[in-house]
């Protein structure tokens, strides 16, 4: 007997999914967590989140307005959830394929259903294998593309290894994040940092709504529906991430995709400068040097791509990454900075100095900064997806742990 997936239409939030968002720990559904039980100092911040919400929309409404077209998509028409077929539907146009290939829902769909999420996880998503990647300032010891042990040494840099592991081949677009917007992502407490709740309601567009720092109204600038989303900060990023089952790549996994390294020896490595070799070719990245001075669709400067088909990793926009932004001392230690400061690599647009725009280079930026020239895509761990069709029954660890909305409060 299939375990039901149980939906709170006016959110747009599974049961299931919820804690997926929140923690992506496994199959815990966690009944204490004050954001679903509504109790405690958390809860209370999530109640005055929303009241405050609210009662921003409705002194809006009471502004007078010009006569003018409606702008952008209207919300969309929550899917019946005692339908099945149309809530994966709604889920699948929202991009949320990842979200039904966790472990806690994949179990409800039909192999149609399955297969179609499946196409669409592997259409958006490259798949980068696992193994070792070498990060640091190494980008001189990488003329010929070549690292050995010695050198790995004497630039003070060190070895991660990484899991297998999906990665966006684009950017989050204006469009994709549109759909996180007008699902009330911005009020939907459990999506969030409990430490930034409060500045939540500070996330607005050009209008005062929910949004982009540079959108206005609740919607992106009509020409830019393809370019990558801008103006959002590290938390709304990660927020996005969470609403579509996915989460920020870590600084390895980002450096993995784009520098493709492959062992050669017991002592030596093959890594990228650049994602499409080791030298730097103007046509291949939007940076200063090429005169756009905008970000451009994430459909131009393919020729840039990495081996595994990840595209503008380099230029158009810095990328968000999961970690904190640290540098290396003269010892190797690592020194952390303002915790506050979150990694950020890849350069844009507006990257003067081509030195900063390879696959090695990382910068920090505060995580609540919103700027024109930093965007973000996702990533999610192979383990943490089902990408066999299941069957009828769930994991034996997740039956007993998905209770209904009305249990815990939401």
């Amino acid at each position: 007997m299939n375990t039901p997936i149980w939906f709170n239409a006016s959110t747009g939030i599974f049961a299931t999914t919820a804690a997926i968002g929140l923690a992506n720990l496994g199959c815990g559904w966690y009944l204490s967590n004050p954001y679903l039980a509504g109790g405690g100092a958390a809860g209370t911040a999530y109640v005055v989140l929303r009241t405050l919400s609210r009662t921003r929309r409705t002194v809006r409404r009471q502004k007078p307005t010009l006569a003018q077209p409606a702008r952008g998509r209207p919300s969309r028409q929550q899917a019946d959830p005692n339908d099945l077929g149309a809530v994966v539907r709604q889920m699948l146009e929202q991009g949320r394929y990842a979200l039904l290939l966790r472990p806690q829902i994949a179990h409800n769909l039909n192999e149609d259903d399955f297969d179609r999420t499946l196409d669409l996880l592997h259409g958006a998503m490259s798949l980068v294998p696992d193994g070792e990647v070498v990060l640091g300032q190494i980008d001189d010891a990488l003329d010929d593309g070549k690292l050995d042990d010695e050198e790995i040494a004497t630039h003070r840099s060190r070895l991660v290894r990484v899991g297998q592991f999906f990665l966006d081949r684009y950017p989050v677009t204006n469009e994709q994040f549109h759909e996180f917007v007008i699902a009330g992502g911005y009020e939907q407490a459990a999506l969030w940092e409990p430490s930034v709740l409060p500045a939540v309601l500070d996330f607005v567009d050009q209008s005062g709504q929910p949004g982009p720092r540079y959108w206005s109204e609740g919607v992106y600038p009509s020409d830019k529906a393809d370019h990558p989303v801008v103006g959002v900060s590290w938390y709304e990023a990660q927020a996005y991430a969470r609403w579509v089952g996915k989460r920020l790549p870590t600084d390895a996994e980002w450096v993995k995709a784009g520098s493709w390294p492959v062992r050669v020896s017991p002592t030596s490595r093959l890594q990228r400068r650049y994602p499409w070799g080791d030298t730097m070719d103007r046509e291949k990245a939007n940076l200063w040097a090429g005169g756009r001075t905008a970000t451009v669709s994430v459909a131009e400067y393919t020729q840039g791509g990495s081996v595994g088909g990840i595209y503008q990793l380099i230029g158009n926009v810095w990328e968000w990454t999961r970690g904190n932004f640290a540098l290396r001392g003269a010892d190797g230690e690592e020194l952390l900075l303002e915790p506050s400061l979150k990694c950020i690599r890849g350069g844009a647009f507006d990257t003067y100095f081509e030195n900063q725009a390879t696959c090695q280079f990382a910068s920090g930026e505060s995580a609540l900064a919103r700027k024109a020239n930093i965007g973000f895509r996702c990533a999610v761990g192979v383990g943490d997806l089902v990408l066999a069709h299941p069957g009828a029954h769930p994991p034996a660890e997740c039956e007993a742990e998905a209770p209904a909305l009305e249990e815990v409060g939401v």
